[in-house]
């Protein structure tokens, strides 16, 4: 049976308007990064609860949740595998993705929220038994959620007025690809940059796969439809569990005028 790991320190790619990469090419191409784990972080308490993880097709998918009282801006995020004897199979992370960071990066995750990682395995993926995260760069909120002085951790003044939300409204299961389309409906404020997810499951409830994007340039008062594309087969009866959106900061804002 396979073990919920648990560590210290989203099976899916979207196609969109920010241009993430193809997941196909990231499995023929990906390079998984030798372990190099000091048996300290086993002592360390877990960042985020590790609540459910799947494989599909050579892909692994895990689902995280925040159970401290604080909002977590971001973190990055390293899967290790294991097989049922406890020997490691492979490291995974941003590296072994081709260096595209949805995959793994936690973005803007409230107490009590879950946020969906990938992992892109290939072959020897139905050997996994168990996996453990290890996390990274980690930047918290400076108060406990819903603080009047709580802030991003980065000097960043937290705005009520930047709403968005998003829900699936179409969702085609393919013999090469998985669509979802979602639509995004945008409060009193812009929204430059924003991270939006869907969650799949089977008709059992298990996870099969989580596809994730980066999108721009969120118009104020505005709904707009966006197409998230799972270069995966799934099996079917999946459907779409949930769609969440969360506005991220990013280094360089994006030229949206």
């Amino acid at each position: 049976m396979r073990r919920l790991g648990l560590a210290c320190a989203a099976v899916a790619v979207a196609i969109g308007s920010s241009g993430c990469s193809d997941l196909r090419a990231q499995l023929e191409g990906a390079e998984v990064v030798e372990p190099s784990v000091d048996a300290s972080y086993a002592a360390l308490p877990a960042v985020l609860e590790t609540a459910e993880w799947s494989v599909t097709d050579g892909l692994v998918s895990v689902i995280v949740r925040n159970d401290t009282d604080r909002d977590l801006r971001t973190a990055e995020v390293t899967m290790t595998a294991r097989d049922e004897n406890g020997e490691v199979l492979g490291t995974y992370g941003t590296s072994s993705m081709g260096g595209d960071s949805s995959c793994c990066t936690v973005q803007s995750l409230a107490p009590g929220e879950e946020f969906g990682l990938y992992f892109a395995v290939g072959e020897g993926s139905d050997r996994i038994d168990d996996v453990e995260l290890t996390y990274s760069r980690l930047a918290w909120a400076q108060k406990p959620s819903g603080s009047p002085s709580a802030d991003a951790g980065d000097g960043a003044e937290v705005s009520d007025g930047a709403e968005v939300n998003a829900r699936a409204t179409d969702f085609v299961i393919q013999q090469d690809q998985t669509v979802v389309r979602a639509t995004v409906e945008v409060g009193e404020e812009d929204i430059p940059r924003a991270l939006v997810q869907a969650i799949l499951r089977g008709r059992s409830g298990k996870l099969i796969a989580v596809v994730t994007g980066r999108w721009s340039c969120f118009e104020a008062d505005s709904t707009r439809r966006i197409r998230m594309e799972l270069f995966q087969p799934v099996p079917l009866g999946t459907g779409v569990d949930s769609v969440s959106i969360r506005p991220i900061s990013d280094a360089v804002a994006p030229r949206c005028s």
